[in-house]
């Protein structure tokens, strides 16, 4: 066993550590599936700090969110007595910036806007520092400069100790962050700061170690398809144009023909009647508006859209307002537009009064394209089945390894309920036929219970048809990640029934050890609902791969399903229960043990439960 690994193993850990270092050796990819609770993150972190140590690589660790990147720093803390290592979690300026909270203006602001203002104010901070007389400085940042020599920190830290330390001494954690990365071997990063290009570039000047001498682990892998497309996706909203012809007017744009374009969108968003979405005609909004202009002057004209909304930004800087443009966005629209190739979707979706025209990237290898670059990537989740589709999706050849369960199998049952669906577009009689079942297992089965929805909308038509007698807790759609924790914390405490969503932040990363949790139920399968943008991805996969509705509506559901599962059972001695309320999932049987429930659901949990 790997010297660094700080537990005394459990079983198929040993496997896993070993199968992480011949990948290793080899120079090989590795997706790697095991379930929740079997201890991934210290099996691959211990193998890939010694190997990294002993070959002069960098370690990059990437997770969807920032909550997910505690347990990583969790374990690098407890191997840092054992290896030399320098380790920092990184966090967006956004999440890091001290001067957000002073001035109230800022809070809306995009990563953009605030980088911007953080960018001008630095400068003129520093100016300010060598005698100049200057407003709109960063005091932060001078702190920073100021005492930046006499910083010392812990050799494993978090983002959020860092945000705890600025705060308490005035300076800035993001410059602190920065430095730190400059000296570290390991980051601890969200995925956006590897697969966004822009900040890609940014994170490879402060960290030493370029992709090639770096290993990439990626975290809760599973979520980085659908992270892919959505960054690469992009739109433009009718009440964007009309705020953009307001802005024109308001500062004084001389130039006719940004008016006479920006009429032409409102023309042509405003002709676009669907009820929810459709796929846009090809080459629609071209054609019309090349009854106008010309595709080299609407490029000509797009930029100079751009150039009135540096002007504009500057201007709104200056009186402390945020640095947002709606002309630049329309300029920088319209240039992306036209630069669409088949790997795009072009939508019209409507919400409420406002319609938009999107552009929904349908291949997500675009942007994880990057991870042929490095030494080699590491990609594990407990759920990455179908995994050719995985592959496929981030476009890498990899060794695959799937683990079972490292608990008895006997503790575990997963059953299904013939004679009920939650297909979309549900009867109201199917609808209060699935009430009764969850209001019954909810009231007769007395123990801490997840109650997963494949939505918060379905979630919606169900709650106020269940009369639950116990203790009910909601993840509310939207809610603060503190609200949502304390919620938990109570119910892990007091007990009771959670109504969930799956693909929330409950089913995905929190544990519930013993008896805070020993049934779950799952009220449907979670397949994406009927939209233009999932039935572009089953043409575009069709097309690619010949199997469209496995890539666009199977694996999804399987994933979230499993996560969902995945709640159950953090040691040996844990049961649990999934029951899933849908005859569709036998369909799933190839992924997982489950049975047809054949006798009274109640009598067999509560016997099975003791």
């Amino acid at each position: 066993m790997n010297s660094l690994f700080p537990y005394k193993p459990r079983k198929y850990q040993e496997q896993i550590v070993e199968t992480v270092i011949k990948c290793l050796q080899e120079k090989k990819n590795l997706v790697l599936e095991a379930p929740a609770g079997s201890g991934k993150t210290i099996c691959v972190l211990s193998p890939c700090l010694s190997f990294a140590e002993e070959n002069g690589l960098g370690i990059i660790y990437v997770t969807r969110t920032n909550s997910q990147q505690k347990q990583a720093i969790k374990e690098l803390k407890k191997i840092a007595g054992k290896i030399d290592i320098r380790a920092t979690g990184v966090q967006g300026k956004t999440n890091m910036c001290l001067l957000i909270d002073t001035i109230p203006s800022l809070k809306n602001g995009s990563n953009e806007e605030i980088s911007r203002i953080c960018a001008n104010r630095k400068r003129k901070s520093i100016e300010a520092m060598r005698g100049k007389e200057e407003w709109n400085r960063c005091i932060f940042f001078e702190n920073f400069l100021l005492n930046k020599d006499n910083l010392h920190f812990d050799r494993v830290i978090s983002a959020e100790e860092l945000v705890l330390y600025g705060s308490n001494h005035g300076i800035c954690p993001y410059e602190v962050n920065k430095m730190l990365l400059r000296k570290s071997n390991v980051a601890v990063a969200p995925y956006i700061y590897i697969f966004d290009e822009f900040l890609r570039e940014k994170f490879f000047i402060w960290f030493p170690f370029p992709p090639e001498k770096t290993i990439l682990i990626v975290d809760e892998a599973h979520n980085l398809p659908s992270f892919c497309r959505e960054l690469l996706s992009f739109s433009l909203s009718l009440k964007t144009v009309k705020a953009g012809q307001n802005e024109a007017k308001e500062y004084g744009v001389k130039e006719k023909s940004i008016f006479i374009l920006l009429e032409k969108l409102e023309e042509i968003l405003s002709s676009l009647h669907v009820e929810e979405d459709a796929l846009l005609e090809e080459g629609i909004m071209e054609e019309k508006i090349e009854e106008e202009f010309s595709l080299r002057e609407i490029e000509k004209i797009a930029n100079n859209m751009i150039l009135y909304g540096d002007v504009i930004a500057d201007i709104k800087e200056s009186k402390n307002m945020l640095p947002r443009s709606f002309l630049r966005t329309i300029g920088n629209f319209l240039l992306s537009w036209l630069s669409l190739d088949a790997r795009w979707a072009k939508i019209v979706e409507r919400e409420e009064d406002n319609i938009r025209v999107v552009a929904y990237c349908l291949d997500s290898s675009i942007a994880s394209s990057i991870l042929n670059s490095f030494y080699c990537s590491i990609h594990m989740s407990g759920t990455l089945q179908p995994i050719d589709e995985y592959k496929k999706s981030v476009g890498i050849e990899a060794v695959t390894a799937v683990f079972p369960s490292p608990f008895p199998k006997e503790n575990r049952r997963i059953f299904y309920v013939d004679g009920i669906t939650t297909k979309y577009y549900m009867a109201d009689s199917m609808v209060e036929k699935i009430a009764s079942y969850i209001e019954n297992i909810c009231n007769s089965i007395h123990r801490n219970m997840l109650v997963f929805f494949p939505s918060y909308s379905i979630m919606e038509r169900f709650i106020d048809k269940i009369n639950v007698e116990r203790k009910l807790y909601v993840e509310e759609k939207n809610e603060a990640q503190s609200e949502l924790m304390d919620k938990i914390e109570e119910f892990k405490l007091k007990g009771g029934i959670f109504f969930s969503v799956m693909g929330g932040k409950i089913s995905e990363g929190m544990d519930f050890p013993s008896e805070e949790l020993e049934v779950v139920v799952i009220v449907g399968i979670p397949y994406p609902p009927p939209s233009a943008r999932q039935h572009a991805l089953q043409i575009y996969y069709d097309k690619k791969y010949g199997n469209g509705w496995k890539y666009a509506f199977e694996a999804p559901a399987v994933r979230k399903t499993l996560q969902a599962i995945g709640r159950l059972i953090r040691k040996e001695s844990d049961k649990g229960v999934a029951i899933i309320l849908d005859e569709r999932a036998r369909r799933f049987q190839k992924y997982v043990d489950i049975k047809k429930m054949e006798g009274d659901i109640i009598m067999e949990v509560n016997k099975f439960l003791g």
